[in-house]
């Protein structure tokens, strides 16, 4: 996979009160060669969705809020401004796609991963850190394909 450089992360958000809700539903990572990757929680809330589909169109959910879409480059992802990626890896927990395993231009790496029907980013550290059922930590798969 030739190196490219991600652009921007925008984000599905939930908002209720006019207040964003929690983590984000979805995020879309942006390449400089308009390739694009989104994440999101599978619906058994046990596995993480990899695709290059747009993210949903923001809505109103009447008295439960709403959904709308937001960069979130600067606010939750500035480390990752303009960095170059090497390749992308699938994590795998117990034979299932949990995450994405960013192989960074730095020599470094930064994932995203899902538990419990939510989304969590960090280095390798952060992903040894947390607190996996049965202390399994996921483990880097096949290449995913931007």
């Amino acid at each position: 996979m030739p190196e490219m450089k991600l652009t921007s992360i925008t984000a599905n958000r939930h908002v209720f009160g006019g207040r964003v809700n929690g983590k984000p539903i979805r995020l879309l990572l942006t390449f400089d060669d308009v390739q694009r990757l989104r994440l999101g929680v599978a619906g058994d809330g046990f596995r993480m969705t990899v695709d290059s589909l747009p993210l949903d169109e923001p809505c109103d959910l009447d008295q439960y809020g709403g959904v709308v879409v937001e960069d979130v480059t600067q606010s939750l992802f500035v480390r990752l401004q303009n960095v170059e990626v090497k390749g992308l890896r699938a994590l795998l927990l117990e034979g299932q796609q949990v995450g994405v395993r960013m192989l960074l231009g730095s020599g470094g790496d930064f994932h995203f991963w899902i538990d419990g029907d939510e989304l969590f980013w960090g280095d390798g550290g952060a992903l040894a850190a947390h607190d996996w059922l049965d202390g399994l930590i996921p483990t880097a798969g096949e290449p995913v394909q931007v």
